[in-house]
């Protein structure tokens, strides 16, 4: 593929992630950005760590109070991935329920995850193999289905106009913010929630291990709130994207040469632990450039996924 110029793209409404340590939900528009701290520090060789490191050695324990809090029906059988993208999604969609013409079949949501389900499904499969069929917890099953994460959360907090899951990590979320351009493009909808969930899993974390494989753990959940009109002059709108085959060479345009870019570059194939990286970079990105941002997300074996995005107020 090629870098795709948009002439249209979606505007980013707002940006938030999940609070691991008592599970808060972080969530800004534009003149708020610099109230939220990036909970992940990016360098300038394409890697990326997170600041507090014991926050990523063990899975989450979730309080009942918590689970209920979510709204997610039968929230103790559901992922904990759900449970944190559903806590994050009520908080991102406060952002634009407010506003005039508001309305759940007008918003879509989409979400990435490659870890959420797998205690799910790993603890239902165990115990059938192991004790019998018979002794599993068949409320489990519906849960371990790969969309259901986006599913459960669409029926959480009401929302119609689409619900899609992508794998793939990070790219899946590229792919989502895609997914959403053409759902404005087509008056489908005209607010978008995308969202990369986690879930630290010790069967994926152990498999991670076997490869030598470093990439720091990142569990919870971080998402975008998108919007198919600008809310003010200092928007940031997608200009362009693209994914781009492994090897293949792009030039920025010519009156981009200032613009503030990111590499992220994961140094295996596997996309594990990546979906929730585009949202804090976009934020990393969008407080540290002036009027025009790329990010650079390259993943061996599949390529780069190229963003850029230019600020309302920047455009002649």
């Amino acid at each position: 593929m090629s870098i795709n110029t948009l002439d249209n793209g979606p505007y980013v409404r707002a940006i938030g992630w999940i609070h691991k340590q008592d599970h808060s939900v972080r969530v800004a528009s534009h003149s708020k950005w610099a109230d939220l701290e990036n909970p992940i520090d990016f360098s300038d060789t394409g890697d990326y760590r997170i600041k507090d490191i014991a926050t990523t050695t063990c899975s989450t324990d979730i309080p009942l109070s918590v689970m209920r809090s979510s709204g997610v029906a039968r929230a103790r059988s559901a992922a904990k991935g759900t449970v944190f993208a559903a806590l994050l999604g009520k908080q991102l969609l406060e952002t634009v329920s407010d506003k005039e013409n508001y309305h759940g079949n007008r918003v879509g949501m989409a979400v990435a995850s490659n870890s959420a389900i797998t205690p799910i499904a790993w603890e239902f499969e165990t115990v059938g193999l192991i004790k019998g069929w018979d002794k599993t917890d068949t409320l489990l099953l519906p849960s371990s289905i790969p969309s259901s994460i986006t599913t459960q959360i669409s029926a959480t907090l009401d929302t119609h106009a689409a619900a899609i899951s992508f794998q793939d990590g990070a790219f899946g979320v590229c792919a989502a913010i895609e997914y959403a351009h053409l759902s404005f493009i087509h008056q489908r909808s005209d607010y978008f929630l995308i969202i990369g969930a986690e879930e630290i899993c010790p069967v994926q974390c152990n498999a991670l291990a076997a490869l030598d494989d470093q990439r720091p753990w990142l569990d919870g959940a971080a998402g975008l709130m998108l919007a198919r009109v600008p809310n003010s002059e200092n928007d940031w709108q997608l200009a362009f994207c693209g994914n781009l085959a492994e090897g293949t060479a792009y030039t920025l345009p010519e009156d981009w040469t200032d613009a503030a870019i990111l590499k992220i570059e994961i140094k295996s194939s596997a996309t594990l632990f990546t979906s929730p990286l585009v949202p804090y970079a976009l934020h990393h990105l969008f407080m540290s450039a002036a009027s025009k941002a790329v990010l650079n997300y390259r993943l061996p074996g599949k390529g780069n996924y190229v963003l850029g995005f230019t600020q309302r107020n920047s455009q002649s």
